[in-house]
């Protein structure tokens, strides 16, 4: 499992992601750990799949409302579920890539795959535990969910 004093790199790509499109998060609570038996999700979840010397995945789950906010302040008017996913996939594969400067480049990550709600247990297995970092801009949640071993 990860180690909690490596999770802040996890928080400040999140931040950058934010602070490069201009918008605040207005939140950031402290990360804890949650067994994966009851994922914590919201609307739709981005899943990154790591390998290498950890395996494991890294997701990002938010509300539609979130993500429709984040658009506004892009200046991007369409917001079709295509948009709202593609959105998603971005965050989550900042976030993981970014994580690699901590990590190393044997760090490896897939492409995200965004799904309704929670990640399967194919990227939480139950007998694992993810840590989680919940965040909020303008009242809108999501969370960070770090299942790495």
């Amino acid at each position: 499992m990860v180690k909690v004093e490596k999770l802040g790199v996890f928080i400040d790509s999140v931040i950058a992601f934010f602070k490069q499109i201009n918008a605040q998060l207005t939140d950031i609570d402290t990360p804890y750990l949650q067994n994966n038996s009851t994922a914590i999700c919201f609307d739709y979840s981005a899943v990154i799949r790591i390998t290498g010397p950890l395996q494991g995945s890294v997701y990002v789950s938010a509300s539609t409302n979130m993500l429709r906010s984040i658009l506004a302040v892009m200046g991007e008017s369409d917001t079709s579920l295509a948009i709202l996913k593609d959105l998603l996939g971005e965050i989550a594969n900042t976030v993981s890539g970014n994580s690699r400067t901590e990590f190393g480049p044997d760090f490896i990550i897939s492409p995200p795959i965004v799904v309704e709600g929670a990640p399967g247990y194919a990227y939480l297995p139950k007998d694992k535990r993810t840590y989680l970092i919940p965040f909020q801009r303008q009242g809108y949640k999501a969370v960070i969910g770090i299942c790495v071993w």
